[in-house]
């Protein structure tokens, strides 16, 4: 199978996208983040200089390596997985503009309306001028789209009008929040992988646990120095409780 099998496995899940077809029918479809981090990965042009974390050190992380194995989690391909969690955590904490509520609230109300009325017209207006009134189907489908897949070509084509400007791009979220993301990212996916534990009398041996993989992980990641990550998952499940449900009124400059 793919070495990106799982890579589209996350990012599918974390950023959906869909498009509706000539029969009316909606599809997912694989989203863009994934196929941004595949090109670079594919072309070898990911910088691996901006990552603390070699594949050779995550090789020699035998307690990861182990629970791995233990949950019949393919290496290779979980390797790449974890460039790309980065990858997307990076996007999604590092250099984003806040965006305030009532105008998040708005786009987003405006997206799921769009979705689910596809048979909806658009009109834009000021003051008492008529404006535009998109009727097209086909162009209201392709704006939904554009929505949905959270096309990273978006910002670049609108960036270049000077007018438009988003705002400043400088806000880099806490550790907490990368940490939260991460979990995001890997917690459902490795249920998957759940199997009846099996370890040893020794737990240091072998740890089915999953935060406490998920824990060790974020360590690697450089999110937390405190070595208690990795030997137990109370502070990371402290920190995924706490931030779980919180709203992130943020964009990043991939818009994900």
């Amino acid at each position: 199978m793919s070495i990106y099998e799982y890579v589209h496995s996350i990012g599918n899940r974390m950023f959906p996208a869909y498009e509706i077809e000539e029969d009316g029918k909606e599809y997912q479809v694989d989203t863009a983040c994934t196929g941004d981090f595949i090109v670079l990965h594919r072309d070898g042009r990911l910088d691996m200089s901006k990552y603390p974390f070699t594949k050779e050190q995550f090789l020699k992380n035998e307690p990861v390596i182990r629970s791995l194995q233990a949950l019949g989690i393919d290496i290779e391909k979980f390797w790449v997985t974890l460039l790309f969690v980065y990858y997307l955590t990076q996007k999604k904490t590092e250099n984003v503009m806040a965006i305030p509520a009532p105008a998040f609230d708005q786009f987003r109300a405006f997206a799921k309306y769009l979705h689910a009325n596809p048979d909806a017209k658009i009109r834009i207006w000021r003051g008492r001028e008529h404006g535009v009134t998109i009727e097209s189907q086909e162009a209201i489908r392709m704006l939904g789209a554009i929505l949905a897949e959270n096309s990273a070509a978006l910002y670049a084509n609108l960036s270049r009008n000077v007018e438009f400007g988003w705002g400043d791009f400088s806000i880099n979220l806490k550790d907490c929040y990368k940490i939260t993301f991460v979990v995001a990212c890997l917690l459902p996916f490795l249920e998957q992988f759940k199997a009846e534990d099996k370890r040893s009398a020794n737990p240091a041996r072998v740890s089915y646990n999953l935060m406490l993989l998920i824990s060790r992980i974020v360590y690697m990641f450089g999110y937390t120095e405190n070595k208690k990550y990795l030997d137990n998952d109370e502070n990371i499940k402290a920190i995924w409780q706490r931030y779980k449900d919180e709203e992130w009124h943020t964009i990043g400059r991939g818009l994900y």
